[in-house]
């Protein structure tokens, strides 16, 4: 009988929820697979450990991995595939009290010790209406729904390779 309640229990969970279905989420995928992303940022990383941190010579080195990773390019066969993507982002735009478009990258705000993501793992997001994420909320990490375009699109804060049009965004609660 309990096995019986728990079967019960879980088709209803999943039959009631609200998750929309997606095929990608994984930020790599969004890489051309002829580029190997780690072993580039691996070199880069190595050349990092041997000199001064805030150096010049640290600036000129994360200079040259950005460099690097604009080579990698895109893949171009996420284009129009429906995506999930956990990351954290940069408000481009917002109707007062939510961010309605952003930049979305997989890592958090870069500064001169993480370099910002390239252009093939930055996308351009705009969210359906009423679905944008508070103010108050923007430095949280955030999941993405909706179907990848390979667009680029150029903004004062970035570029992105990717674009998502009428997406669903919701902030991922953090466990303590």
């Amino acid at each position: 009988m309990k096995q019986l309640f728990l079967s019960l229990a879980f088709f209803i969970f999943c039959a009631c929820s609200s998750t929309p279905s997606y095929e990608i989420d994984n930020w790599d995928s969004l890489i051309d697979p002829g580029f190997n992303q780690k072993k580039v940022v691996a070199f880069y990383k190595e050349k990092v450990s041997k000199v001064p941190e805030g150096s010049k010579e640290e600036i000129l080195i994360y200079a040259d991995l950005q460099k690097a990773l604009k080579k990698a390019g895109n893949n171009k066969n996420v284009d129009g595939k429906t995506v999930r993507f956990d990351g954290y982002i940069v408000p481009v735009d917002t109707d007062g009290e939510r961010v309605n478009k952003f930049l979305f990258f997989p890592n958090q705000a870069a500064c001169i010790h993480v370099p910002a993501s390239p252009a093939n793992q930055t996308i351009y997001v705009e969210t359906q209406k009423g679905e944008g994420i508070l103010l108050e909320d923007a430095y949280e990490q955030i999941r993405v729904f909706g179907t990848l375009k390979l667009q680029e699109k150029h903004v004062a804060t970035g570029t992105a390779s990717y674009r998502v049009k009428n997406a669903l965004s919701r902030v991922i609660p953090t466990l303590n």
